[in-house]
């Protein structure tokens, strides 16, 4: 199980969107701007002094074309959809979600993650 507290979840965002944002070429000026978001913002979250509210979440994400979920997950599992395949490591990960984000992105997780199932039990039959 995982057991990650609020610090170790705002790191994992923090590296994950900075990674993410490098791999795509992004300066935090031009990510900034894709996002809407100010340059300072971006500067504080991927620094981790800030946390994220639901909609910042999601134009973080969508600027970088993952799903919401994605940036909170540790390292390794972010780099591809088709690497997550542990329905247990993303469970974990949603009751961490729901005790310490808002319910816009677990409604987001929730979802994806019941599409999943169902792709796997589809693939399985």
């Amino acid at each position: 199980m995982m057991n990650n507290t609020p610090s170790e979840i705002r790191s994992i965002l923090a590296s994950n969107l900075k990674e993410q944002r490098k791999k795509l070429g992004l300066s935090q000026e031009k990510f900034a701007e894709i996002s809407g978001l100010s340059i300072q913002t971006i500067n504080d979250i991927e620094g981790g002094r800030k946390w994220v509210s639901d909609k910042t979440i999601t134009k973080l994400s969508s600027a970088l074309n993952l799903e919401c979920y994605q940036l909170l997950l540790p390292k390794l599992a972010v780099k591809r959809k088709k690497e997550i395949n542990s329905t247990k490591q993303l469970l974990d990960l949603m009751k961490i979600i729901k005790k310490n984000v808002d319910s816009q992105i677990v409604s987001h997780f929730t979802e994806y993650l019941k599409r999943g199932l169902v792709l796997i039990a589809y693939y399985r039959s």
